[in-house]
């Protein structure tokens, strides 16, 4: 589930909850620190919107943290699938898309 992915990049990395929150808010979230939080251990869902704006926040600190030269082990938070990932089939026609995922 995409929390987990969410959860494992900060743990793995160590990034606290403020600061990834923080970097959320920053971003355009609306969501406060509790309900991140319990929506990071599986106890409350989010709108996708709310989701990828984590998942964005998350990744985008993982790059601060490889650009500053800090080894990140994590492979990042991964995003919902959205309109923009889904494409046509050129074999199945118009009306059928086949879906892949963000990472």
């Amino acid at each position: 589930m995409q929390f987990e992915t969410a959860h494992s990049a900060m743990t793995t990395s160590l990034l606290t909850l403020d600061e990834v929150h923080r970097h959320y808010v920053n971003s355009g979230g609306s969501f406060d620190r509790i309900e991140i939080d319990a929506y990071l251990h599986g106890l409350a869902p989010l709108p996708r919107e709310e989701r990828d704006c984590l998942a964005q926040a998350v990744n985008e600190l993982l790059d601060d943290l490889t650009a500053a030269g800090l080894a990140v082990r994590s492979p990042g938070a991964t995003y919902s699938e959205t309109c923009s990932t889904r494409r046509v089939s050129p074999v199945l026609g118009s009306g059928v898309a086949t879906r892949r995922m963000i990472a």
